[in-house]
């Protein structure tokens, strides 16, 4: 018998090459704030485009979906690093909503 043959015969072995000894830890922070958060960016995304677009009802409609998608963020528990994204995200929103209703304004 060949050695290939006499290694294919015999109960094959896992070798491990890197471990550490600490638990891995679940994603579960992944799927709490951030996935919020990541939500709040695509409906600000949306705005933009409506807004370049000048679908001024469809603009309303989306700030009315990130204003909820704010108040979730603030309901939901955050770490240090949850309040610092919320406390942008909410700056970020007053300033763009004071932009648009200037150009609404300008637009009607």
């Amino acid at each position: 018998m060949s050695a290939i043959a006499s290694q294919a015969v015999g109960r094959r072995h896992l070798r491990l090459v890197h471990s550490s000894l600490a638990p891995v830890a679940p994603r579960e922070a992944d799927s709490g704030w951030r996935q919020i958060a990541r939500a709040i960016l695509a409906s600000t995304w949306d705005v933009s485009r409506y807004v370049c677009e000048q679908r001024w009802g469809r603009v309303s409609e989306e700030l009315d979906e990130r204003r909820e998608l704010l108040c979730l963020l603030r309901a939901t528990p955050l770490d240090a690093d949850g309040r610092a994204c919320l406390r942008s995200l909410d700056e970020a929103a007053l300033e763009s909503e004071r932009a648009i209703a200037a150009m609404m304004s300008k637009s009607r």
